[in-house]
């Protein structure tokens, strides 16, 4: 059970006398330059319809900033090139726009891909996805404007894609203790459909089915090992999140998850141990004479056929079933019912399974067909063989309450039996144990995310009450209970915000003295907070001489194209805007 714990704003980064925003009509510089090359904007095909698709794909910045260096940024252009930026050539007439990498191409379609991918996992390692299902990991160097090195590709792997595509959400590359390897944790964000889904137990755990949740968001917590001067992989995690992830990050120093999602979610794979609950040993070796019947079995010169109840409301999504040729495996939701070494080997690509109205019905065909089975599985005394389907069929009530889970249906649920699932919550989740350790539930909405210092997970930003406020997860090397910590507030943006309904971005810099909402198109609105002296202006009420406090300005632009805004950036200095050709650089405030 998950610790609850709640996020507790700090009063003295509140501001209760604040009043609003002065429309400023003051122009602003804005510098426009023209990209080298066309930036990459790929959008859903036909049979990517579902809302996480549209969220994935419309809501992909592809302005890119480097926590280890605000000097710089980068964007992926359409022939996959990364061009890096030196922010202060764009106050010139020749900015400054430098190829640094190549992605490789190994297929000239990209129909149905997600839009390319970056992140910086440490002061010179970067990790990239073309987003069509392979991962590059790239030694960077440096990334100063000075540095003129070029990247190198030192891995690339396909570990996470099995040709589906993907996008990069965060990355953490952390030491060992021993300082004698470094270990490089990657978070990838997919959209599958529900029948695609490699999982360990069922999806209806989480209430997936194909008529409610016919694509699913999993996210790919994938580490890679860097020994000796080589990489390779080390383990995969997948956890379902069917109704959309809207934050995921990597928790220093790399043993943990801070997410933002609405539940239920769960882990449904790891690739170092089996998730779904193991068999008891008692129901596999229990005396013959005591054992109750949980599989019936016959066989035929040329196959064997297996019999399982259910209840009759079962559908394919409760069930996890893995034939191989030595090995068959059974689970129902989280419960393992039936994993084991078959008695002789199987042909695999001849065997099937069907379910109907809760009977799971196995037609295992023999390889040796001249052998008789004596067992269906090593040291399961749990089943019986039979002669035919009919005599299966007098075992089936003695299954019931032998480990046979409780007929049930959703049917008689009632209005107040619901779970409500609107409630979006902050969880951290534990690569360790792989059980969410602790969950917080919003009371506001999620505004928009941000980089924090190097090493540390992005903050994310909440609305509470009409204001905006920074939260930073936590690391694990902090000796207190885990949390989110406070950090900073931006007055009246929860409120503003809820008014733009073309607004596409929301950026704030670092040293949060403004906030910038960026529309699709041409409309940008700035935000200039009041406890900064350079941008805050103090009013006083002209008839009775009063001093109104905390009075900030809005700034209101329009950009001179008609092209849909792709990214936006904010630091303490620029306001950054992408478009297909162009980039915007704003200069919000005084070096």
């Amino acid at each position: 059970m998950e610790q609850l714990f709640e996020l507790r704003p700090r009063k003295d980064l509140l501001d209760p006398t604040f009043e609003g925003y002065k429309l400023s009509l003051d122009s602003l510089p804005v510098y426009k330059h023209e990209v080298p090359v066309a930036v990459e904007h790929l959008k859903p095909n036909e049979e990517q319809f579902s809302f996480q698709h549209v969220k994935t794909f419309g809501l992909h910045n592809h302005l890119i900033d480097d926590p280890w260096s605000d000097e710089v940024a980068f964007f992926i252009s359409k022939d996959l090139q990364i061009f890096k930026i030196n922010l202060h050539s764009l106050v010139s007439q020749s900015p400054e726009f430098k190829s640094v990498w190549q992605l490789p191409r190994h297929l000239e379609s990209r129909d149905g891909w997600f839009n390319a991918s970056l992140s910086f996992a440490g002061p010179e390692l970067a990790v990239v996805t073309d987003g069509g299902g392979v991962l590059h990991i790239v030694d960077t160097g440096v990334r100063t404007p000075a540095n003129s090195h070029l990247w190198q590709a030192k891995f690339s792997s396909e570990d996470l894609g099995n040709s589906e595509p993907f996008k990069i959400t965060h990355s953490m590359l952390n030491t060992t203790e021993s300082n004698q390897s470094e270990t490089l944790s990657v978070l990838a964000l997919k959209v599958e459909s529900i029948d695609k889904v490699e999982s360990q137990i069922a999806l209806s755990v989480f209430g997936c089915s194909e008529k409610e949740t016919p694509f699913i968001n999993c996210l790919e917590w994938v580490q890679y090992e860097h020994v000796d001067g080589h990489w390779s992989f080390k383990q995969l995690k997948r956890l379902a999140i069917p109704h959309g992830l809207d934050y995921a990050s990597v928790l220093s120093p790399g043993k943990a998850l801070c997410l933002i999602a609405r539940e239920p979610l769960g882990i449904i794979f790891d690739s170092k141990k089996n998730v779904a609950a193991p068999l008891e040993n008692n129901e596999t070796m229990q005396d013959k004479t005591e054992t109750k019947v949980a599989y019936t079995w016959t066989e035929s010169p040329e196959e064997v056929t297996v019999w399982m109840t259910f209840d009759k409301h079962t559908s394919k999504h409760d069930l996890v079933v893995k034939i191989e040729s030595q090995t068959l495996k059974v689970v129902y939701k989280q419960q393992t019912y039936l994993d084991g070494e078959l008695a002789h080997p199987i042909s695999v690509g001849s065997s099937t399974w069907t379910l109907l109205d809760g009977k799971l019905e196995f037609i295992l065909s023999k390889v040796d067909k001249s052998l008789s089975w004596n067992h269906l599985i090593q040291s399961d005394l749990r089943g019986r063989k039979v002669l035919d389907a009919e005599t299966a069929a007098d075992y089936e009530s003695q299954a019931e309450g032998g480990g046979r889970p409780p007929v049930f249906s959703s049917e008689q649920l009632e209005e107040c039996d619901d779970m409500p699932m609107d409630e979006s919550c902050v969880f951290r989740f534990d690569g360790e144990t792989n059980k969410f350790t602790h969950k917080a539930i919003l009371s506001g909405q999620l505004l928009f995310f941000t980089q924090s210092a190097p090493g540390l997970a992005p903050a994310f930003c909440l609305r509470h009450d009409v204001d905006g406020l920074i939260w930073q997860p936590m690391g694990d090397e902090l000796e207190q209970s885990w949390g989110c910590l406070h950090t900073a507030a931006l007055q009246a943006l929860g409120y503003i915000q809820a008014s733009k309904e073309q607004r596409k971005f929301t950026v704030a810099p670092p040293n949060m003295t403004y906030a910038a909402l960026c529309d699709a198109f041409s409309h940008v609105y700035i935000y200039r907070q009041s406890n900064c002296t350079s941008t805050g202006v103090e009013m006083v009420h002209r008839p009775t001489g009063r001093r109104v406090g905390n009075i900030a300005r809005q700034q209101v632009l329009n950009i001179d194209s008609s092209e849909e805004c792709l990214g936006a950036l904010a630091t303490n200095s620029f306001l950054l805007l992408l478009t297909s050709s162009s980039l915007f650089s704003i200069r919000v405030n005084s070096d």
